[in-house]
């Protein structure tokens, strides 16, 4: 078995981008917790509506130690998830055809070639595939039983089928031009989101602006991935939203995803502020980072350097979540 090939196909550049959103829900549910706990110490005003008074009594209720358990599990949850994503990818492109279309302009540009259309069996990427769903199903099913949040095992098949039907099944939403709407949902809201909703059991304004924002750079990812391969994948009948608008909406359409993921950074941190006992920061410095490195992915790109921008941008997705997560959990100094 050749060990580097199968680490290829594992797609290692593209794990950050699922643990990204986890991070960043992590830390809106730990920000949640905390607010509702001062609401209910009195330390903060607190709410007239009774329901929401037993919401922050049930949200602060939720121990330390599940909250880590939990976070553990949606970490090693996400990164099985997107491994059993990228193989399904990996075998349904490949028994379509669409990587054969796809080989050439690959060893040209040093992108990894695909398990299938490097001569491994189907069927053993397929079952790679399964073994890597199955233990995503574990993870899964031992976060719903601590959490006692049971109808969220209807949420995890619909991930399931999302990753398989991207580019399997006998229209697969990926070749469609859709592949960019699925991401943002499940890569940002759904991943985000989720994390929230499994370790505090609500959701929070930061959550939403949050799990936006890390949508929108998994879209980002994804967007340069596609316009990378607006030649192959015009040959092999691939309608992506590149090869649907042309080069020059999609290159404008990756500008304007950066630009409103920074947005909803500086709409979240503007009026926050970080309190190191008699010091106070204003949380915005956190957004610096990020439009750094956003900026740095997009001159590469209009310098039309692809694989160099393509390697930033997924950098950026993992920065952007870190500063995130970073400028969230401050508040709680």
């Amino acid at each position: 078995m050749n060990v580097k090939l199968w680490i290829n196909g594992l797609r290692p550049k593209t794990l950050p981008a699922s643990v990204a959103p986890v991070c960043v829900g992590a830390a809106a549910a730990l920000l949640l917790r905390s607010r509702s706990a001062a609401a209910c110490a009195g330390t903060c005003p607190v709410p007239a509506d009774p329901a929401e008074t037993a919401r922050a009594a049930r949200i602060s209720a939720v121990s330390g130690g599940q909250l880590l358990t939990v976070f553990i599990l949606l970490v090693f949850l996400a990164l099985f998830m997107q491994i059993a994503a990228n193989f399904a990818n990996d075998y349904s492109d490949g028994i379509r055809g669409t990587d054969a279309n796809r080989s050439a302009d690959e060893e040209v540009s040093g992108k990894p070639r695909r398990l299938v259309a490097s001569g491994v069996a189907p069927r053993k990427v397929f079952t790679a595939m399964m073994i890597a769903v199955v233990i995503t199903a574990l993870l899964g099913l031992a976060a719903v039983v601590i959490t006692g949040h049971w109808w969220m095992l209807l949420a995890g098949l619909v991930c399931f089928a999302a990753g398989w039907f991207y580019t399997g099944g006998k229209h697969p939403y990926g070749y469609y031009g859709l592949g960019e709407v699925f991401v943002f949902i499940f890569f940002g809201l759904v991943a985000t989101l989720g994390t929230e909703y499994f370790m505090v059991g609500a959701l929070s304004t930061a959550g939403w602006l949050g799990a936006s924002a890390a949508g929108l750079n998994a879209v980002g990812l994804l967007m340069f991935n596609n316009y990378r391969d607006i030649e192959s994948d015009k040959r092999s009948g691939k309608h992506t939203y590149a090869t649907i608008v042309g080069d020059k909406a999609a290159r404008v359409s990756i500008y304007a995803v950066y630009l409103l993921s920074l947005a909803l950074a500086i709409v979240e941190f503007a009026g926050a502020v970080w309190r190191f006992g008699s010091v106070e920061l204003p949380a915005w410095l956190v957004v610096i980072p990020i439009a750094v490195c956003f900026g740095f992915v997009c001159a590469f790109f209009a310098r039309r350097n692809q694989p160099k921008a393509f390697v930033l941008s997924g950098q950026g997705t993992l920065i952007s979540a870190l500063c995130w997560t970073l400028g969230l959990l401050l508040q709680l100094v």
